[in-house]
């Protein structure tokens, strides 16, 4: 059984590659190595096509280290923020040929939900915060992360369009243009950041900031056998000050990094400064913990290891973003809840799993979003929103779903005239018909978006469904829609769904 628990999470980011051997079951670290750094380049987008023959060395020698340690299971996942599909596609087709490790490619939102979840679903360093308001703050070469936790639960997350990439270029143009670069760069990253400080002014009392993933910090302050240290203000400061009036040499040898990323040190720094302000954190804090124990916490949920809903994250952020445009929650409450039990009450004809449902979650709640635009074809204006702003979580593939149900929730069905099903692939558009057919369903039953409804049963027997709404109030409405509404499952299942009503006392 030890065998069975024992994984390989490898990872590729545009900075090297990385393997843990976990313990599922208990979260232990069993070995942690990494390759050789790649070779930075001013297009980032092509560093994993130049380090072709690096990462097949590297892959090679994990597969021999986790073979030594009896290790049969492992998934190798990559990063591709910077790169297109195409490009990924061929870089896949490469690996796969030269060394029989499948990639699995990782966008920006998914990437977020493993940082978020690698202190989340760790359950000792997490209750270390119990009851206090804490932000973790990540650096990468495509964005910045800022992610809320409260009360031990997840609030929220800003991905902000500042990376080490960005201010690479700024920096080496600033060397010959600027009388105080330093300054300038400072004020580069106030401008990108500043529509956060009031978003962050809550003035909680017991805040705390964790820095993931800061190597510099890291290598000096955070003793390589713990995840978490707090880091003191004044360390902090002194730190800071010597970044900046250092020289690229000294900073390399202070901080332990490689002259390629040495000037990624100061922007850290001040990015770091600023968000300490803007949340008038108490305690700063450095972390080991990262994508890759994100990614640890998930296999291991997924191998039954843990019971706990993760999902929970991107659904918070589902709300968040419907609460943004609609004020209005009971509406979508109840859709919710009712679609979700017509789901759970139809496994057998549907034969979709967990991941769906999430996602008929999700639909449930902004499928209405785009009513804050124009009542007039909403749901087309709620696609849209979607599509330009893709879930913590999600995959691009799951993030279309989504868009694609709050497309066709409402009078369009989805059909062969319909471009963007059309275009999608036969396996694509079943699920999103399948969803789509069910939401039709729950949001027909608040067409009135009077919550008449307090209880509904689902009942299917010889290809008969019968919904029966417990109700005191004329219903009406609420048929008249149902029927409209149910033609698409008709059509689907060739089950003709009905609706009944069972009156109760007021």
């Amino acid at each position: 059984m030890a065998g069975k628990k024992l994984f390989g999470i490898i990872y590729m980011s545009t900075t090297r590659l990385e393997l843990m051997i976990v313990n599922l079951k208990t979260h232990e670290l069993i070995e942690r190595v990494t390759s050789a750094n790649f070779v930075q380049t001013a297009d980032k987008s092509e560093i994993y096509q130049n380090e072709i023959t690096k990462i097949v060395f590297s892959l090679t020698g994990f597969l021999q280290l986790m073979a030594d340690y009896g290790v049969k299971s492992y998934k190798f996942w990559a990063s591709q923020q910077l790169i297109d599909d195409v490009s990924a596609r061929y870089l896949s087709e490469q690996i796969l040929l030269r060394s029989g490790v499948k990639v699995n490619w990782l966008n920006t939102s998914q990437i977020n939900y493993f940082r978020a979840l690698s202190l989340m679903g760790h359950t000792k360093a997490f209750h270390s915060f119990a009851g206090r308001t804490v932000y973790l703050l990540y650096m990468g070469s495509a964005a910045v992360t800022l992610f809320k936790f409260s009360q031990e639960e997840f609030v929220q997350a800003w991905n902000i369009g500042l990376g080490y990439l960005e201010l690479d270029q700024l920096s080496q143009a600033l060397r010959n243009s600027a009388n105080d670069p330093n300054e300038v760069l400072d004020d580069y990253i106030s401008s990108k950041l500043d529509y956060l400080k009031s978003e962050l002014a809550g003035g909680e009392p017991d805040t705390c900031l964790i820095l993931q993933d800061f190597a510099a910090l890291n290598n000096i302050y955070l003793p390589l056998n713990k995840r978490l240290t707090e880091l003191p203000y004044a360390a902090f400061s002194q730190e800071l000050k010597q970044a900046g009036e250092a020289s690229s040499q000294y900073i390399c040898d202070h901080f332990h990094v490689e002259d390629s990323l040495s000037g990624r040190i100061l922007p850290g720094f001040l990015i770091a400064r600023r968000l300490l302000s803007y949340t008038q954190a108490q305690q700063l804090y450095l972390t080991r913990l990262n994508i890759m124990d994100g990614l640890a916490i998930q296999t291991g949920a997924d191998f039954g290891f843990t019971h706990k809903d993760y999902g929970i994250i991107t659904q918070t952020s589902a709300e968040n973003i419907a609460q943004l445009y609609i004020k209005e929650e009971a509406h979508r409450s109840l859709v919710r809840k009712l679609a979700l039990h017509i789901f759970d009450q139809l496994k057998k004809l549907h034969r979709l799993g967990s991941r769906e449902r999430l996602l008929l979650s999700i639909a449930a709640t902004i499928s209405d979003i785009g009513n804050a635009i124009s009542q007039h074809n909403h749901y087309h204006h709620s696609a849209y929103i979607m599509e330009a702003n893709p879930l913590i979580g999600l995959s691009d593939q799951e993030n279309t779903i989504v868009s694609e149900i709050a497309r066709y929730h409402s009078t369009e069905s989805p059909g062969a005239d319909q471009l963007h099903f059309h275009s999608l692939p036969p396996e694509l558009q079943m699920t999103i018909a399948k969803l789509v057919a069910i939401l039709r369903l729950a949001d027909a039953l608040d067409d009135s978006h009077q919550q008449k409804i307090s209880k509904l049963t689902v009942s299917l027997k010889n290809e008969q469904l019968i919904l029966t709404a417990f109700s005191p109030q004329d219903l009406s409405l609420e048929k008249w829609a149902f029927n409209r509404k149910a033609q698409l499952f008709n059509e689907l299942y060739g089950i003709k769904p009905s609706l009944k009503q069972r009156r109760t006392d007021a």
